[in-house]
């Protein structure tokens, strides 16, 4: 798994370590991402108004995600607007998903 171990970093060291948010632009990249033993976060407000929304942005990835052989798990953080899911064969630790979730705060405040 890429990155320092859990125990080993504070959740500040990890988000530094993580820089800037990269989007990925298909189901297929992200259930790639997830292979790699990586997880994907789909931010709210990327939602546009053509339909992808986070319930769409779910289903599509899950499908290619079963297509692929993957077993994922979605995980809803309604107070931050954010879904997370992960390949459940290499879930990540608390302590990375929330480095992440700092990550793309401190994008959404840069604007």
């Amino acid at each position: 798994m890429p990155g320092p171990q859990p125990h080993a970093a504070t959740c500040e060291y990890l988000a530094d370590e993580l820089g800037s948010p990269r989007r990925v632009h298909t189901a297929q990249d992200v259930v790639g991402t997830l292979l790699r033993g990586n997880w994907a976060i789909f931010a709210h407000e990327w939602a546009d108004p053509d339909g992808i929304d986070p319930e769409h942005w779910r289903d599509v990835v899950e499908a290619a995600a079963e297509a692929a052989g993957v077993d994922v798990e979605f995980v809803v953080i309604p107070r931050r607007s954010l879904t997370v899911v992960f390949n459940r064969a290499v879930p990540p630790s608390f302590e990375q998903v929330r480095a992440s979730i700092e990550v793309i705060e401190r994008a959404r405040q840069a604007g």
